[in-house]
């Protein structure tokens, strides 16, 4: 489960989120949407523990995978199948 509380995250001194309370649980699926430089990818790195917030708490328990959107980081000789399954700790 990951909970968010009071989250706030910017860049630079651009707010792109504020005040943002919310928890997911093992099992929920969620998609994030919103135009270019919304905050999405930092929202999501900040969910999976690769950035902290400008402000508030964010918790998790259990594991949280994440697959950078950038294709040339990581092991270039794997798949990007592979790579997705190796993170997924779901069931369809």
């Amino acid at each position: 489960m990951i909970s968010a509380s009071g989250i706030e995250l910017r860049a630079g001194a651009r707010v792109l989120i504020e005040s943002a309370t919310f928890r997911v649980a093992k099992g929920d699926r969620i998609g994030l949407v919103g135009r270019n430089g919304a905050g999405k990818t930092t929202l999501t790195k900040v969910l999976a523990g690769e950035g902290q917030p400008a402000g508030g708490t964010v918790t998790r328990s259990g594991e949280v995978g994440y697959l950078p959107q950038d294709p040339r980081t990581g092991d270039l000789d794997v798949l990007a199948s592979d790579r997705i399954l190796s993170r997924a700790a779901w069931t369809p």
